[in-house]
């Protein structure tokens, strides 16, 4: 099949969304399918084109970026050709874009699916109302004209505001999540980075509003009184977060915890299991409806590292289902500091076999479904 996929960012960028769109295209090329990416130049210094992998990457340049939301007034005239070209168009949500997709792809024949990640913040703030009213009516005409629209879970999906208005279009799939072996070179590397410690506490992300990492740092006092040598390892962007600048306003909480806290800055798909299998437990702590499941939590599972995540609809789901960690509240640093103390005391209870965890959450049989989405096929 010709997959055009579309998504507002992608690799380099940093994220969940672009890690599972940056896998289901790896996968269906590996099985014989052509993929095209289309997606924003959000750094000027980023090709307009290229081919990675055997993935033909087609950036348009970004107009005006509102919040985290790039605008690409070019994108129907780029999109057109690739439109024709493709048996399935496959748009990522959130994008303000999808509708004038979905549309020029449905008024062509096309098959159109929808692969939605996450609602939208519900921030306040006019601008960022307007703007989210605005994607938010797009992404309702895409729904309305699109095939299928898949979803995570049916636990976000129950929770959603979006995807109640399509039950009848859904289909649940879990994110395709791939594991890699440890590097022992890069793990020599970490281990001189991050010093000695009797603990490492994980966290993987970008440092954005939605991770809760305030409630992270208020949970150290509260840890020291039952351990002592530990250290809080952060792993991905906070210096260039898209849309963010929330490093800033922890400079605080980094000032007076530095002797705990490393910041790694980004690491690389394949290196970060390295990373995780480090750990002793990895955190988070997202309070907000962005974070609709977090699949650092199944990563770091496959590395051998339990989780202590919030109770939220969707990320509550690897756990849930893999009993590999504690659930918390949100908001909440004292019962985050009781479960991480929890598990790094009680660690063994806690670790589930990585053949058990490949079990429930198998990229191959995500990316099989998908193929039968794409086709048309039915989904028992």
């Amino acid at each position: 099949m010709r997959v055009l996929i579309s998504v507002s960012y992608y690799s380099p960028n940093i994220s969940g969304l672009t890690s599972y769109v940056k896998t289901l295209a790896e996968e269906l090329t590996k099985k014989g399918h052509e993929i095209i990416i289309l997606t924003s130049q959000y750094k000027n210094d980023l090709p307009r084109e290229e081919i990675v992998d055997g993935i033909r990457i087609i950036r348009i340049p970004v107009t005006l970026s509102i919040g985290k939301g790039p605008l690409m007034f070019s994108l129907p005239i780029r999109a057109l050709k690739w439109i024709i070209w493709s048996d399935i168009v496959n748009c990522h949500l959130p994008q303000f874009e999808s509708s004038i997709l979905t549309i020029l792809a449905k008024t062509l024949g096309k098959r159109v699916v929808l692969t939605h990640h996450t609602d939208l913040s519900g921030w306040k703030g006019i601008r960022n109302v307007i703007s989210e009213k605005a994607v938010l009516y797009s992404q309702i005409l895409a729904g309305i004209f699109a095939d299928s629209i898949v979803s995570y879970t049916k636990d976000y999906a129950q929770y959603s505001s979006y995807l109640k208005i399509f039950t009848k279009k859904l289909i649940f799939v879990y994110p395709p999540i791939k594991s890699y072996p440890v590097d022992q070179k890069y793990k020599t590397e970490l281990i001189k980075i991050i010093g000695k410690t009797d603990y490492l506490i994980g966290f993987s992300g970008r440092i954005a509003r939605q991770k809760g990492l305030p409630y992270l740092f208020e949970a150290i006092p509260i840890m020291e009184k039952k351990i002592k040598k530990f250290k809080i390892v952060l792993a991905g962007p906070y210096k260039e977060v898209v849309g963010e600048n929330l490093i800033i306003e922890l400079n605080d909480y980094i000032s007076k915890y530095k002797s705990r806290l490393v910041f790694l800055g980004p690491i690389s798909f394949r290196k970060i299991f390295t990373f995780y299998n480090m750990l002793d437990v990895l955190i988070l702590p997202s309070n907000d409806r962005l974070e609709s499941f977090g699949l650092v939590q199944v990563e770091a599972m496959l590395a051998n590292c339990p989780v202590v995540a919030t109770n939220l609809a969707g990320v509550r789901v690897p756990i849930t289902k893999t009993g590999m960690g504690i659930l918390i509240e949100s908001k909440n640093s004292k019962a985050l500091a009781r479960a991480i103390v929890r598990i790094l005391l009680n660690g063994n209870k806690y670790h589930i076999s990585a053949s058990k965890i490949k079990s429930i959450f198998d990229y191959k049989k995500t990316i099989n479904i998908y193929e039968n989405i794409f086709s048309g096929k039915a989904i028992k």
